[in-house]
């Protein structure tokens, strides 16, 4: 029986060869500001730019729900009964995964255990980084919910540019990491968790609802009324309330939030740097009136 990463690797060979994979070429910065790294992508040089800006804009586009029926080309596995896994048509990251509901729900659904479920069926085997963008003020491109995933570590960091920062949320309650000066609350998981499945989605919907309620985001019983990123790895899991989509001229999804940020031009690039990144972040998650 091929193991989930081995279908993922024969996937996106099939997928190359058709055609059925676009991905978007990037140029990469590693910037420091007080200590803390970042990932800078810029889409890459000029004579392929406009192609990536093209596939970047496609990714965005919502006309059309791209997963129902989603392209046979890029469909890597089952996970359960209520979810499959896909490949992501438009990445920037290899192997990078979506985690998609069968039927049709809202992004902005809150996250359920089944949900939490299919993803820890993924990470049962791949270590990676999972994030759910919950509405399209937190960057969600699709309205049909799906969580993500890419592997790690993330090149040139071991794993993420905000990995040691993030090693300082507690592990006993939901805090804080101190270095990092955006709204925000995380805690650390439990070593092993994802080594059984349906536990692991029982801990991962708790601590979800734990961090909601931290952060007093709102919902209605169904959907978030409150924007918001949540990032997972083996690790720790982390939550980002936004009040804002974008900020220094740049749009931005959870990844920001674990340092990669994707800049559309050389031009943008400097702007944010010239703003400053972790400022940035700070307008994305602070209401306007504080």
């Amino acid at each position: 029986m091929s193991t989930l990463q081995q279908k993922v690797v024969r996937t996106t060979e099939h997928a190359l060869h058709t055609g059925a994979l676009k991905s978007i070429d990037t140029q990469i910065e590693v910037i420091a500001e007080n200590g803390i790294p970042f990932l800078l992508r810029t889409l890459a040089n000029l004579k392929r730019k406009d192609n990536a800006a093209k596939r970047l804009k496609q990714a965005g586009e919502t006309t059309h729900n791209p997963f129902l029926p989603y392209e046979q080309d890029l469909y890597v596995d089952e996970l359960g009964e209520q979810h499959v896994c896909l490949l992501n048509k438009f990445n920037v990251v290899d192997h990078h995964l979506l985690i998609v509901t069968r039927a049709f729900e809202s992004q902005e659904n809150l996250i359920n255990q089944n949900d939490f479920y299919a993803l820890a069926l993924c990470m049962q085997e791949i270590d990676g980084l999972a994030f759910f963008n919950g509405g399209t003020q937190a960057g969600a491109s699709q309205p049909h919910k799906h969580l993500q995933l890419i592997p790690l570590p993330m090149t040139p960091f071991q794993p993420l540019p905000f990995s040691d920062a993030l090693a300082t949320l507690p592990t006993d309650q939901i805090g804080c990491a101190d270095a990092l000066h955006f709204n925000h609350a995380g805690i650390q998981l439990p070593e092993g968790i994802f080594d059984h499945p349906k536990q692991a989605a029982k801990h991962l919907t708790d601590t979800y609802l734990k961090l909601r309620k931290a952060l007093e985001l709102q919902d209605d019983g169904v959907l978030s009324t409150s924007a918001y990123n949540l990032l997972i790895t083996r690790q720790w899991m982390l939550m980002v309330p936004r009040t804002a989509e974008s900020a220094a001229g740049a749009s931005f999804n959870a990844l920001a939030f674990c340092g990669a940020i994707l800049a559309k031009t050389p031009e943008q690039a400097n702007n944010l740097k010239q703003h400053g990144l972790m400022q940035a972040l700070q307008i994305l998650t602070t209401s306007p009136s504080a």
